[in-house]
Formats: structure tokens, sequence, C-alpha cells
């Protein structure tokens, strides 16, 4: 039994080797067909036990770069972080222990030629739960990790959620095969679904489903400011200089992108600097966009991207990071973030996402956490010709946490088929091309200006247009009809 339990936290280390900056998307799917070859026939207990030992290592391995952020920015000791790092994994992990009991659940209803879609079914449902639930946390959604791989045709079509799902059932249909090579004729038939599901997501990264609208000169710059200069009257000033210099620079009908919080002082407080801003862009038909604080009062705040000059408007951040812009349930917890020494400005959400102008270019805008919600995207996206997203990634440090922060970026471009650009604070500033591929890119801790001309899209995938809908319609079919089919099976006891 303890040799299981190992085998089966191993295989959760394995599978997070799927995501960036590994890449390791085929082993992740071996490390499914292991997990189901040690873990068949199990009680509702034991399949519980054996999610959440899955979803501990894979967990562990995943986001335990949160301690540099904890530690290092948050000022909580070692012991501290460490704690607060292994309670979110243990939390987390009771994701992955339901996804395998509910499996349990569905393979006793289903029947056994229906049976191999338990798992991805069973893997989504709760996966989407947690995209929502506690205000969600779509990190590490599994099927992520295809972007940009041999077999992301699909993405376009099914969304990054439908990719967990084909994902899983990948793995499935291996085990399937590697179990049943006694009886050839139901092996070759999973082993001809698995080479046609792998068949058909290759070949589908040929379609086009956008048309080219336009070019647009797009800079993308990366201030490089540590947390503490950024917050100084030193980082206000090097801001300040940077985006003069740059509109200086610029040329006719540039596009200008800073990132997440660039500028800390509100607009009534960069009031005169602003003015100064917008009557040079005016004069070049340059638009800047750029992170700004939006100050209530001393304590409160929005997270805002404005953009000035050439064509003016702004966005304010909807989905913010618990525990790190606001604190869910704070009237409950009071006492305890007291004692971890947790003082955290409050910050209010905006009312809607929706497309920032700039000329001809339709931005449609994200900051920072937010590029992980899908569908939050995809509302402002069907209307636009370029997704845009700054964020500030320096709490991260030289962790793995930017990289899986672009490869999600990478994912909103593939589902909607248009180009994305990325400026951040310190890395990883970036160009994504409408296929999820990495154009250029700025590392780590160097400040740099990037600049090209960025291809502009028209039109909408069939996820752009659907999102999630005929996932979730598919899932619920194939639930409502396992259900009756365990209606009947009793009945045929009785």
């Amino acid at each position: 039994m303890l040799k299981k339990r190992f085998l089966t936290l191993f295989c959760g280390l394995i599978f997070s080797l799927g995501f960036a900056p590994f890449d390791l998307w085929w082993l992740a799917i071996l490390s499914i067909s292991t997990l189901l070859y040690i873990g068949e026939n199990l009680s509702k207990k034991e399949s519980f036990i054996t999610g959440y030992i899955f979803g501990f290592g894979m967990w562990l391995s995943g986001i335990s770069w949160l301690y540099v952020s904890i530690h290092y920015h948050g000022n909580i000791g070692i012991f501290g972080s460490s704690f607060l790092i292994l309670l979110f994994i243990a939390a987390l992990s009771i994701y992955s222990g339901l996804v395998f009991l509910l499996n349990n659940y569905l393979i006793s209803w289903s029947t056994k030629s229906f049976d191999f879609l338990t798992l991805p079914t069973s893997w989504v449902i709760i996966e989407i739960i947690r995209s929502y639930l506690f205000t969600g946390f779509p990190w590490l959604i599994s099927g992520t990790m295809l972007a940009d791989s041999y077999i992301d045709g699909l993405t376009p079509i099914i969304g990054a959620q439908g990719n967990s799902f084909f994902l899983i059932l990948l793995g499935v249909l291996i085990f399937k095969v590697i179990k049943l090579t006694q009886t050839k004729k139901s092996a070759l038939l999973y082993l001809f679904c698995t080479v046609f599901l792998v068949l058909s997501a290759y070949i589908s990264k040929t379609i086009e489903w956008t048309e080219l609208e336009g070019k647009v000169p797009v800079s993308l710059h990366q201030p490089n400011l540590t947390l503490e200069d950024k917050w100084s009257n030193y980082g206000i000033i090097k801001t300040q200089g940077m985006i003069y210099d740059s509109i200086s620079r610029a040329e006719q009908g540039e596009i200008i992108v800073f990132p997440e919080t660039a500028l800390i002082l509100s607009e009534k407080d960069n009031l005169n600097f602003l003015n100064e801003i917008r009557f040079l862009s005016t004069q070049k038909n340059i638009t800047l966009i750029t992170g700004i604080v939006q100050r209530q009062d001393s304590k409160t705040m929005r997270n805002r991207l404005q953009s000035l000059g050439a064509s003016e408007s702004h966005y304010d951040k909807v989905k913010l990071v618990p525990f790190g812009e606001f604190i869910p349930l704070e009237d409950y917890l009071g006492s305890f973030l007291d004692i971890l020494g947790l003082d955290l400005t409050n910050t209010l959400p905006g009312d809607e996402i929706k497309v920032i102008k700039a000329g001809k270019t339709r931005l449609s805008p994200s900051i920072c956490y937010e590029i992980a919600f899908d569908n939050l995207i995809r509302t402002a996206t069907k209307d636009s010709n370029l997704l845009v997203t700054v964020s500030n990634d320096t709490w991260f440090g030289k962790s793995i946490g930017p990289i899986q922060h672009l490869e999600i970026a990478q994912n909103r471009a593939l589902e909607h088929n248009k180009e994305l650009v990325r400026s951040t604070n310190s890395g990883i500033t970036a160009y994504i091309s409408k296929k999820g591929t990495i154009i250029e890119k700025q590392e780590y801790f160097e400040e740099k200006k990037l600049k090209r001309n960025v291809t502009l899209y028209s039109g909408n995938t069939f996820y752009s247009k659907y999102g999630n809908f005929p996932l979730i319609s598919i899932i619920l079919i194939y639930l409502v009809l396992i259900f009756l089919n365990n209606i009947k099976k009793r009945t045929n006891v009785t």
C-alpha cells in the first residue's frame, strides 16, 4: 500500500512537468495512464485518497514558487511561509481527490462501452468548479499545457478547458490499449481512437479562423524596477521619463504599452504629467496604454489600464487576486491575518471587461491574473482585433511562476486566433502569434523596449463564439445518460 502511495505521489509530480517551462505534455498523459493502472478497482474512500495524493504531488511541484512572494515580499518567516504554502496545496488537493471520487461514482453508473469517458468528465467538472468557486483559481488548468505543441489544433474549437478533457482522454485510452492487449480487437479499437484524436488535433492546426485586417506598430516596455524602487520617488520619476522618451521617439500611429501599475500615482496626482503626455501623443496620433493606480483613498484603490492620446478610455481590473488585492472572508479571518502580520490595501473590482480602442485597433484588455479566466477574456475578445495583457510578476522572482503565466497567455491567443501583446514590469514581456507561439520575448529582470509591427485579425473562432457551452452541454448529456443507465440497472436488480 505504501509503495502505491509513493507511486501515486510520483505520478502527480510527473504530471506537473507537462506545464511550462518543462512542456513535457506527453509525460503528463503517461502519468494518467500509470495512475489508472495502479488505482484500479478502488473503494470510494481509496479513490479520494489516491486523487488527493496525486493532486498534492502536482500542486507541490506546480505552485511551490508562491513561496517566493510570501516569504521575500510578504515578510513572513521561513516556517510561516512554508506552512501557508503547504496549507494552500493541501486545500487545492481536495479538488483532485474529488475528481477521482466522482470518477468512482460515474464508473459504477456507466456501461463498460463508455466508461473511458468518466475520468475526463470528472476532471473537467472539478476544474470548472475550481475556476469559479471562492472567486476561482484557474491556474494549472490541464489543457493549457498543450499550447504550442503538436496537438494544440483543437484549442480554437474547444478551448484550453476542452483540451483538459482531450488530454485526460488520451491518458485513459492509452491505459485501455495496454490493459486490453490480450483481447486484441478491443485494444485495436482504443488504439485507433487514440491515433484518430491525435491526428485530428494535428491537422486542425492548419485551419485559419480569422482574417488579416492590417498591421500596427506596437512597442512594449519592461521597466525592470524592483518592488522597492517602483513605489519610491526614484521609480516614479524614472517611469515618467521612460514614458516621455517613448512618446518622443515613437512613429505615427504607434501603440505604446507599459505594464501593470507602471504609474503608481493616481490621475489627479499625475495630472500635469498626463496632460503633457496627452498633448504629445495626440500630435503624433499615438496611443499610450499604461497601468495606473486609481486611488479612492489611502487604503482603497482600483487597478486600472488607461489609454491616453489618440484614443482615451480605461479598464478597471475585474478579477482580483485573493490575499493579494483583497481578503476573502476578511470579517472572519481578521484575527488570524493579524497574527500573520498581513496588511493589504483593499482593491475595488471593475464592473465589466471591455474593449480599449486605439485608432482602428480594438484591444481586448486583461490585467495580470485575469488572463487565466478564459470566459472573462472571451467576453471582450469577440469584438477585438488584438489582445493586450499587462502584469507585474516581480513578486515571483526568477521562479517558474511567470513562465506559467506566459503559457496561459499563449492559450488565450490560440483560443481566439488573434495576436497578443504582453508588457510586464520585470519579465516576461512578449509578442505572441495567433497560433500561440512566442514571436519575440524579453527575459527576466532586464530593462528593455521591444517594438514590432503587430498583425490585426478580425473574425472569431468556434470557441470565441460559443466558449465552453458545447463542452458543458456534452458533459451534461453524458451525465444524464449514465444516470438513467444507473436507474435502469437498479430497476433490473429489483
